[in-house]
């Protein structure tokens, strides 16, 4: 990807089958106001978490709700729930280790969103990049909310 390479986009797939949701409805006003970046969510029906992007693992929050990736010069979060940093990692199984390479079928993390529900949490799962002023262009949603998605289904795209 160089840096005059204008052409060039990023593929976005689901992190995980479920729903799409429009990040602007999403229950938390940091996430819904954009404040962490542009990106988008998905309502989960499976424990699977996946890659939304191909590129490496950038970091592993020790309460496994959340993971980093780097793409390029963007960096991706993907938050799984509202608040579910609570749950001090109870819910979640990471399978990947920082500097993995990864992909959309690359399994991140289970997530027991039975468990999650029952603590009262959200489970909507988002994908942020984080540095988006910085490193977006152009970002352009493919699905729309309640649209049925996942982890082979690409959901937007970025250049």
């Amino acid at each position: 990807m160089g840096l005059f390479n204008f052409k060039s986009k990023t593929k976005f797939y689901a992190p995980v089958k479920g729903k799409m949701v429009d990040l602007k409805d999403v229950s938390d006003e940091v996430f819904s106001s954009g404040a962490m970046g542009k990106g988008y969510a998905v309502l989960p029906e499976e424990s699977a978490i996946y890659s939304p992007v191909k590129d490496e693992v950038s970091q592993l929050f020790p309460t496994k709700h959340a993971i980093g990736l780097q793409c390029g010069k963007m960096e991706i979060l993907i938050h799984i729930g509202i608040d579910t940093v609570d749950l001090k990692g109870a819910p979640f199984e990471t399978l990947v280790k920082v500097g993995d390479k990864v992909d959309n079928n690359s399994v991140l993390v289970k997530a027991d969103f039975a468990q999650i529900k029952k603590a009262g949490k959200d489970p909507v799962t988002m994908v942020l990049i984080t540095n988006s002023n910085d490193t977006v262009n152009d970002f352009t949603l493919l699905k729309n909310s309640n649209d049925a998605v996942d982890h082979e289904i690409e959901v937007a795209e970025v250049k």
